[in-house]
């Protein structure tokens, strides 16, 4: 095949991927590639088409079939170690970034994920290191700004957390994520009107978007609880239910506020699902047992708390304690 032809090919997936074609523009790169093996940047932009389809997988296979034939190429060991960071492979994305650091420096965004893979590695010392680096570089980067308060309100530093989310909300006013975080340090130190107003100012500014998260409502449903209001707090808990119907804790959080307004049959469907999606919770154990507890069934009651009893021992790397309930 003649490489005229090949240039034409390329051409076509590259107007496909500019298109936002990606699908379809896999495809065409992938072929480029076969019809001539290595001599284009096809396996790359079939990479980042495979990224835009969030087929981490397949893309790290073509950054890697790629840098055979272009070992020096920094835009690829950037995106692989994006891509390793996407696939929770920390210490393998921090290689591939120090590799790629050698060859070009890095922008805010690339510091950003190094950040981030210090979070999946429990190391926040390192992680608000390259996140401060980060929002350094570019002073408008919300993202890294915003992880950066995540990473300062995981250590307690609560002032910093909140002059993070600030900027964030300085650089984009209605942002609903950067709003319910400072609703819970607004919850930490006791402002309970504060949080509330926040985490309503959350859900309001993200239904005016298509990214809606449960956080917001979860958050409000369990401070209304704690504050004694739960019949206030069914309708956000319902909602990030609705939202999130795979995750087990918004199912627990319901099945416990059904509970105490004696909604047994309610509260028993939500705690059995928690426990069905998280099979390992002693808490969602816990709590199914002083459900059946209360109805009487006491035969189900202790099958559960034996499960917690279990659960915590395992936690514990010890034996279960006796059963003194």
């Amino acid at each position: 095949r003649s490489s005229a032809q090949s240039n034409g090919d390329f051409d076509r997936a590259l107007a496909e991927f500019r298109a936002r074609n990606y699908a379809q523009a896999a495809t065409m790169f992938a072929q480029v590639d076969e019809a001539a093996p290595g001599t284009t940047d096809a396996l790359l932009y079939r990479a980042k088409c495979l990224v835009h389809l969030e087929d981490f997988t397949g893309a790290d296979q073509a950054l890697r079939a790629y840098l055979q034939s272009h070992r020096n190429s920094s835009d690829a060991l950037y995106l692989l170690g994006f891509v390793l960071n996407r696939q929770n492979r920390a210490a393998d994305s921090l290689a591939f970034y120090t590799q790629a650091a050698a060859i070009t420096r890095p922008t805010a965004d690339d510091l950003k994920i190094v950040g981030l893979d210090y979070v999946l590695l429990d190391d926040y010392a390192d992680a608000i290191k390259w996140l401060g680096k980060a929002v350094a570089l570019d002073s408008k980067n919300k993202d890294a700004w915003y992880y950066l308060g995540r990473a300062y309100y995981t250590k307690s530093r609560l002032g910093e957390a909140r002059r993070a989310f600030q900027t964030v909300l300085d650089l984009d006013p209605a942002n609903a994520k950067a709003e319910n975080n400072l609703g819970l340090i607004l919850e930490t130190e006791g402002n309970v009107a504060g949080a509330i107003e926040a985490y309503r100012k959350a859900i309001a500014w993200q239904e005016q978007t298509s990214q809606i998260n449960e956080q917001p409502y979860v958050n409000l449903g369990n401070l209304l609880a704690e504050q004694g209001r739960p019949k206030e707090a069914v309708g956000p808990l319902g909602k990030a239910v609705a939202l999130a119907p795979n995750n087990a804790y918004c199912h627990l959080t319901l099945g416990v506020l059904y509970r105490k307004i004696a909604e047994t049959e309610k509260a028993r469907h939500e705690l059995l699902r928690a426990t069905e999606l998280d099979p390992n919770n002693a808490v969602a154990h816990y709590q199914l047992g002083r459900l059946y507890k209360d109805i009487n069934d006491l035969a189900h009651a202790k099958a559960e708390f034996d499960r917690t009893a279990e659960l915590q021992s395992r936690a514990a790397g010890s034996t279960p304690a006796p059963n003194n309930r």
